[in-house]
């Protein structure tokens, strides 16, 4: 079995525990959010234009009413 299978196995042992399933799928949405908001960050860094923000942070407020239900 390689690596990658092996991983998957694990993974999916562990996730039959519903307190570790919980807990990673809040671990996986908070690494979604937290790219959400540096590529928010990065953009207005370089100046992108003001369209462009507020449909990115649409886009941010969007997800976080998804994941708030």
């Amino acid at each position: 079995m390689d690596k990658k299978n092996h991983y998957k196995a694990y993974l999916e042992e562990q996730l039959k525990d519903s307190e570790f399933a919980a807990h990673y799928a809040l671990s996986r949405e908070k690494i979604k959010l937290e790219i959400f908001l540096e590529k928010l960050k990065e953009q207005i860094n370089q100046d992108a234009g003001k369209p462009v923000l507020i449909r990115n942070l649409n886009k941010i407020t969007k997800y976080v009413k998804q994941i708030a239900l």
